[in-house]
C-alpha cells in the first residue's frame, strides 16, 4: 500500500493556474458532481459550510475516485483539529484568519510528525495512514501534507 500523492502540492510547483471551486453543501452527490466537473481542486469549507468531521471525510472519500485535489478548509486553526482532519485523509489545508508569522510556523508543526513537528501518532487509528498499513507513513505524509 502506498500513500496518496498530493497531487495540488505538486502541481503547485509548476507555473500554471489552478482553478477550483468551494463547495459550502455538505451532501456528497454534490461533492461527486464537482469532483468530476474538470476542475483542479476542490475546497471543503466547513469554515463558513455545516461540515463536521464526519461529512468531511465522507466528502473526501466521495472525490477520491475522481482526478481532483481536495482542500479542507477547517473552522478554524486547533492542532487538535488540524491532526483529526490529516488522521481522516485530508492533505491540503486551507487555515482561516492566520495572523502572524510565529502562528503560521506553529500551524505548520502541527501538520508534521516529530521531530519536524508535533503532530501526534495514531496510525492504527487513522484513515490516512490505511490503519497502520502503509510502510515509512510517518515520513511519506510529512512529504506530503
Amino acid at each position: 500500500m502506498q500513500i496518496v500523492k498530493n497531487t495540488f502540492k505538486q502541481a503547485l510547483k509548476h507555473d500554471r493556474p489552478l482553478f477550483g471551486l468551494f463547495m459550502g453543501i455538505p451532501n456528497t452527490t454534490v461533492a461527486e458532481l464537482c469532483a468530476g466537473a474538470g476542475f483542479d481542486w476542490v475546497l471543503i469549507d466547513s469554515e463558513h459550510g455545516p461540515f463536521d468531521l464526519q461529512s468531511i471525510m465522507a466528502h473526501l472519500q466521495a472525490v477520491a475516485p475522481y482526478p481532483v485535489s481536495p482542500i479542507v478548509r477547517p473552522v478554524e486553526g486547533q492542532t487538535a483539529l488540524i491532526k483529526q482532519l490529516l488522521d481522516i485523509g485530508a492533505q491540503t489545508l486551507l487555515i482561516p484568519m492566520v495572523e502572524s508569522a510565529e502562528q503560521a510556523e506553529q500551524l505548520v508543526r502541527a501538520c508534521r510528525y516529530p521531530p519536524a513537528g508535533i503532530r501526534g501518532l495514531g496510525t492504527s487509528m487513522a484513515r490516512a495512514a490505511q490503519w497502520n498499513r502503509i510502510p515509512d507513513y510517518l515520513q511519506k505524509a510529512n512529504d506530503e501534507v
